[in-house]
């Protein structure tokens, strides 16, 4: 009969830290490794992936869903969500587009960032005082946005052919599309709203535990609509950049966005649940979902294909939320 020595018997104490620091970098990063990785295996399978236009459009396309994700981010961590983002891009682009010939495009931009504030207002007080669930409102007022951009645009395609307003979809600063450094704003206003301001607080309050937000003073609807508010802001600023990159509006401009803004949120980390989520997961999730598509196209893969494709990572992103969630409480618990 063998008998096992004590030393035999001792944990390497020596692994658990490392064990610990991998686990924690894992919870923490993953995300940024997974796109770092599908970056250098697309880049090696392919040429035309690591061509430089090729890249601006990759970081161009990301920038519109990306935008609105920002808004995204922040009402899902206050524990709802908004259904209603493609329609409502849609119509403030409309407003644009017609008030464009008129009065320009600085004042055209500020009517744009006025619809947004209002149609977001409308969908916080309809959520907050009427007391309808986030998923049903946002839901329904899709349809009544869509309605009323089909209304105002008899259906047709409406164009723009101003040249300032178009360059800032199709420009460039020091070769960075301008979309992108939008985008790079918004995500940078948005980890400020999060990291330095009561709100933020408030928000990771109210998606944990709204009734304790209640009880203990937070002032709920407030917060709430603020957050639709937001959402509305950020789908404005991203309507314009869209519309002025195609040159032309119409009422299925951005069909889908709904979901692919969500999958971005979801991926990128924040919590269906709410009270958690990061806007460097966010913006590392828009950029993953571009780089899908792109490669998608590359490859000569069917557009339904995309769909699957979407429906698959966001699963996947779903599955492990509960285990990198468990990976960071076991690196705090070790730290």
């Amino acid at each position: 009969m063998q008998s096992t020595s004590p030393q035999s018997r001792v944990p390497d104490v020596n692994k658990a830290p490392a064990r610990g620091i991998i686990r924690g970098v894992l919870g923490k990063y993953g995300i940024q490794l997974a796109l770092l990785a599908l970056v250098i295996i697309l880049g090696l399978s392919n040429g035309n992936f690591r061509q430089f236009s090729n890249l601006q459009s990759i970081i161009t396309q990301a920038s519109f869903t990306g935008i609105v994700a920002v808004g995204m981010t922040l009402i899902i961590i206050a524990g709802a969500f908004d259904l209603s983002v493609a329609t409502m891009l849609a119509l403030c682009a409309t407003g644009g587009a017609m008030a464009l010939p008129s009065i320009g495009a600085v004042p055209a931009i500020a009517v744009v960032i006025l619809i947004g504030i209002g149609l977001g207002l409308l969908n916080g007080l309809v959520v907050t005082k009427a007391h309808i669930p986030a998923f049903i409102t946002t839901l329904g007022l899709m349809y009544v946005y869509q309605t009323i951009d089909l209304v105002w645009t008899n259906g047709n395609p409406v164009s723009i052919t101003d040249t300032g307003y178009l360059s800032l979809g199709t420009g460039t600063l020091l070769d960075i599309p301008i979309p992108f450094l939008a985008m790079i704003a918004a995500f940078l206003v948005g980890y400020a709203i999060l990291r330095y301001t009561t709100y933020g607080r408030y928000l990771r309050a109210v998606g944990s535990n709204e009734t304790a937000a209640r009880v203990s003073g937070i002032p709920v609807d407030r917060v709430l609509i603020f957050g639709f508010v937001l959402v509305g802001v950020f789908t404005a600023i991203a309507s314009v950049l869209l519309s002025a990159e195609l040159s032309s509006v119409s009422v299925t401009m951005a069909s889908g966005y709904e979901l692919n803004v969500i999958a971005i949120v979801v991926v990128g980390g924040t919590s269906l649940a709410g009270g958690q989520g990061t806007m460097l997961g966010s913006f590392t999730g828009a950029l993953i979902f571009a780089v899908i598509y792109n490669a998608l196209d590359l490859f000569n893969v069917a557009s339904f294909w995309q769909y699957i494709a979407i429906g698959v990572v966001l699963i996947v992103a779903l599955a492990s939320e509960s285990g990198r969630s468990r990976m960071l409480r076991g690196f705090d618990r070790g730290s």
